[in-house]
Formats: structure tokens, C-alpha cells, sequence
């Protein structure tokens, strides 16, 4: 058993960019052995991923501002502080911050995750009308 308390020493707040859209940062908290990584994700404004899937599958725990989360089936939800999100092993999906709002969720994914490409301004103008 590990036991983490708080922050490692080595992790540090990485800019996010390769595979996000806008201004996202990224607190490591976890990457464990046997494939779980935990982070902490700040989203400015209209930042968001890209659309990706996970190996094992993804939690979301919204901690602050509001969000969207999308899957590539077309469902959508706008998530608020508080909300948890799953997403299963291999939904294809994307999250980020609203247009007009600071979006922070800690994140906890198995596995690995592919990457699939950008969400286009249209995907991002849809994932903003749900309510």
C-alpha cells in the first residue's frame, strides 16, 4: 500500500497543450504502477480536451466552475461543482470549460488513454447548449 499525502515533491503544475484546445493546466497526483493516474485539471475559459477514450475508464469529480462532458454518440451534460462523472472503458468523449466560466475537476483514469483529435468549434458550440 501507498499512502500519498498531498502532492508528490517531483509533481509540478505542467501546461497542457498536445492534446487540448485553450489553456489547461495539469496537477499530477497519482501514476501508479499498474496503470491509475489521478490528476487535478484547470481549465480557463473554452479550454477543453481533445476527444479521447480510456482504457479502463474515467472518473471526473468537478470541484469548481461548470463544464461540459460529450460523448462522440452525442450525449452531453453540464457538469457543476460537486458532480461525478463516469465514463466508461472506451467511450469516446471529451470535457471542458464552459465559454464563459473556470472549469476544475480532479480526474482519476485506468489505463491507457488514446488521444483521437480535436474537438471541432462546432462540436464545442453544441456541447454548450445543453442545460
Amino acid at each position: 500500500m501507498d499512502v500519498m499525502r498531498g502532492r508528490s515533491a517531483e509533481g509540478k503544475l505542467e501546461k497542457r497543450g498536445d492534446t487540448f484546445t485553450g489553456m489547461v493546466w495539469g496537477d499530477p497526483l497519482l501514476r501508479s504502477p499498474d496503470g491509475v493516474g489521478m490528476s487535478t485539471v484547470y481549465f480557463a475559459p473554452g479550454a477543453r480536451t481533445y476527444w479521447h477514450r480510456h482504457e479502463g475508464g474515467q472518473v471526473l469529480h468537478v470541484i469548481s466552475g461548470e463544464g461540459m462532458v460529450v460523448t462522440r454518440d452525442g450525449s452531453a451534460a453540464r457538469v457543476r461543482a460537486g458532480d461525478v462523472v463516469w465514463a466508461p472503458s472506451g467511450e469516446e468523449h471529451w470535457h471542458g470549460a464552459r465559454s464563459d466560466t473556470f472549469f476544475v475537476h480532479t480526474s482519476a483514469s485506468v489505463g491507457g488513454t488514446a488521444w483521437l483529435g480535436e474537438v471541432t468549434p462546432e462540436d464545442y458550440r453544441q456541447g454548450q447548449q445543453v442545460e
